[in-house]
């Protein structure tokens, strides 16, 4: 691999590329923008071409350093992300990585600091760390990956290379969908376009039910089912994922009860918790935002625009029956759920007061 499988970014490319060419290498650089659109991609591309020993347009991707890399192993170079129910990048971990760049490298020029989702480092572990990036005490290169920058101090941000990605375009998102997934051809251009240009969207909406989830609820509501009922079927779905959810990210403890402590229990059953619940409000998200998606294409029709600009493009010929009147009603209420949720608002309240609202008459929204 090497910069060139960074696709739709040849700015950000460009600028990573001089960067390694000059050997002009700053302290910090501050990678942003949507997510899934190669930001971690270009990280890491980049930190392999610092490192390769046989640098053609980036890294070679075959010599040892970077096979290290690429396997997670390599000794100088470090991922921080966010951790346990705070989900965030505490001063504990700040100071680690102040420690190790105090050290010379062990086998690179310098060593590589990766930190996934900058933003959630806490303010005081941002003030922790300010002091390591203003003036690193040993050969090192911060990189800050985030898609909210403004939750970095100015300090921090002011002293990083700010480099911008964008959203890929949706041809660019359907060629990896294609070369990736296994996806029917009448749906390859809908979910390109409903990722908006984010290939880590894309390919959880092939990976899982979620469309089609929503397709079928939004079709039961323009059949004319009781609103109520279609709250009862989306709040058992949802049930149903996050008794999955649990089963696929708490795993045993493999240790013998008696060699747990209480307090090392009642952490760890607080951390799985936490991660359930933030994979949960995610797909609460997502779920969300495709009933926005396709009420957007009913207005979208609605208002003489052509199907050119409509998303849901495989379901065509449902937009274009009758639908409801005052589509941007329902497209605010949506928004108020969002708004609801994020307020800690009980679900099923939510949910059932949204979907009256989704099936209810022009007069009734």
């Amino acid at each position: 691999m090497s910069f060139a499988t960074i696709q739709d970014q040849a700015v950000a490319v460009r600028l990573l590329r001089r960067i390694v060419e000059r050997q002009r290498v700053p302290a910090g650089l501050l990678l942003w923008g949507p997510a899934g659109v190669g930001k971690r991609l270009a990280a890491y591309e980049f930190v392999k071409a610092l490192n390769c020993a046989s640098p053609t347009d980036g890294a070679c991707g075959d010599c040892l350093p970077c096979r290290k890399t690429d396997h997670g192993n390599h000794p100088d170079v470090k991922l921080i992300a966010p951790t346990d129910k705070s989900r965030e990048i505490k001063t504990a971990e700040i100071d680690e990585v102040n420690e190790l760049a105090s050290l010379r490298p062990f086998e690179a020029a310098q060593r590589a600091f990766i930190f996934e989702d900058a933003d959630r480092m806490n303010v005081t572990a941002q003030n922790h760390f300010l002091k390591t990036l203003e003036e690193p005490p040993g050969p090192s290169v911060f990189l800050l990956i985030t898609g909210y920058p403004r939750q970095l101090l100015p300090t921090i941000r002011s002293r990083c290379q700010p480099i911008r990605f964008g959203a890929l375009r949706p041809a660019t998102v359907a060629t990896i969908l294609k070369r990736d997934r296994d996806v029917p051809d009448d749906q390859v251009e809908a979910i390109a376009r409903l990722a908006e240009g984010q290939v880590s969207r894309a390919f959880d909406l092939v990976d899982t039910d979620k469309r089609g989830v929503v397709l079928e609820l939004v079709d039961r509501l323009r059949a004319g089912e009781s609103p109520m009922r279609v709250a009862d079927l989306f709040k058992h779905h949802l049930d149903e994922l996050k008794k999955a959810l649990e089963n696929d990210m708490v795993q045993p403890d493999p240790r013998d009860a008696s060699e747990i402590g209480k307090e090392d229990r009642a952490r760890q059953a607080e951390n799985d918790a936490a991660r359930v619940q933030a994979a949960f409000k995610r797909s609460v998200d997502d779920y969300l935002y495709l009933f926005q998606t396709w009420y957007r294409d009913e207005l979208v029709l609605a208002a003489g625009g052509g199907v050119d600009r409509v998303w849901n493009k495989d379901r065509l010929s449902t937009l274009q029956e009758p639908a409801a009147d005052d589509t941007s009603g329902r497209i605010r209420a949506i928004e108020q759920a969002r708004t609801y949720l994020e307020r800690y608002v009980n679900e099923d309240r939510v949910f059932r007061h949204l979907f009256v609202q989704l099936g209810s008459s022009a007069t009734e929204v």
